[in-house]
């Protein structure tokens, strides 16, 4: 048979099938996800379900939904074909592909990080110190000035070394010990008691050294300062490469939890948003990563809050309505989304539920 009367035969069935689904309910399974599918005065709301309920009607399909509690629940409802269609913040992934469709995305998403700021850091504060202070950029730093150093130093000797030797032995290694101190000094404290170069050229090498301290210990106190402050709002977590070795949660089932897994970190999964949230509050984890529009409804629900998010967005994803393989409903579903997108509904609902455009 020819690919051009296959793809016929398969568009003839995918319309009749549609018609089919027309006449009667299609199944919808869900999960609470704040803000895409909650419980609100009774009654199912969210994003995911404000967009169900338009692409049915744009479709003509009648439907009933049900709700689950957990993602791996709804997943298995769907893969039993017990449901025709599954719908909240479902991440298009290719290992969930290997048992499901999904429509085209409908939102672009991706993992986030949540902390307490002023959560107490373990560890005594020479530990907390240490943390701070002595890694590899620190190190990295210390190397090149302490190289500038040096040179100076070595700079100052040599053309000081017969002008004034009393000061800079002409013995390299008495000479440069003595320029070096001088050169320490005067990038701590500005000044070397009675030492100092006393020709021209040392001097105005002494000129540059002195305004180049000055730039470097203002540079050295912001940091510092910057770093603090950093530490303190955020603990030792800014971004995905500090997870690992801490205690981190997350929601059972997820992408996220797969995540976390692969990049072996310390992991403890709970069934919901608001359940992992309170074992961060209590202490019991250093993070909380799950999805990013959900961790941020979240906060902007919670006023006065202690948690705060840090770090990039990562893992990006995209959300789409999961449905049986070789589904018929596919095509009827994906030209609805394409009809909305058009009309700027999709826009409409962002809106509405973020007040502005996702990232």
């Amino acid at each position: 048979m020819r690919a051009s009367t296959r793809c016929l035969f398969f568009y003839l069935f995918c319309f009749w099938a549609g018609a089919a689904f027309a006449q009667q309910k299609v199944r919808v399974v869900t999960k609470p996800v704040e803000p895409f599918s909650f419980t609100q005065s009774e009654k199912l709301a969210g994003f995911s379900i404000d967009l169900w309920e338009a692409v049915a009607k744009e479709a003509g399909f009648q439907s009933e939904i049900r709700q689950v509690q957990t993602v791996p629940q709804m997943l298995d409802v769907l893969k039993a074909r017990e449901a025709d269609v599954a719908i909240a913040a479902i991440s298009i992934t290719a290992e969930r592909h290997a048992f499901m469709d999904f429509s085209q995305p409908y939102y672009d998403s991706g993992l986030q990080i949540l902390v307490a700021t002023n959560a107490q850091r373990s560890g005594s504060l020479t530990a907390n110190l240490s943390r701070t202070f002595f890694n590899w950029t620190t190190f990295k730093v210390i190397g090149v000035l302490t190289l500038v150093m040096l040179i100076i130093s070595h700079l100052v000797w040599w053309f000081e070394r017969r002008r004034n030797a009393e000061m800079y032995p002409e013995t390299y290694r008495a000479g440069v010990w003595e320029s070096f101190w001088w050169t320490n000094s005067m990038l701590l404290s500005g000044g070397c008691e009675a030492k100092g170069p006393m020709g021209v050229p040392a001097r105005l090498l002494a000129i540059l050294w002195m305004v180049a301290s000055i730039v470097l210990v203002a540079y050295f106190t912001a940091a510092v300062t910057t770093e603090m402050t950093v530490k303190s709002l955020a603990g030792d977590i800014s971004g995905p490469g500090d997870l690992p070795g801490l205690k981190v949660g997350t929601i059972a089932g997820s992408t996220a939890e797969t995540w976390l897994t692969k990049n072996k970190v310390k992991l403890s999964s709970y069934p919901d948003v608001p359940s992992a949230i309170a074992a961060l509050n209590s202490g019991e984890l250093k993070a909380v990563v799950y999805d990013a529009p959900v961790l941020r409804y979240y906060l902007s629900k919670k006023t006065g809050t202690r948690l705060r998010l840090v770090g990039p967005t990562f893992e990006r994803q995209s959300y789409g309505i999961g449905l049986q393989q070789e589904s018929p409903l596919r095509l009827p579903i994906n030209r609805a989304l394409l009809a909305l997108n058009e009309r700027g509904f999709m826009d409409e609902l962002q809106k509405k539920w973020f007040g502005a455009a996702s990232e």
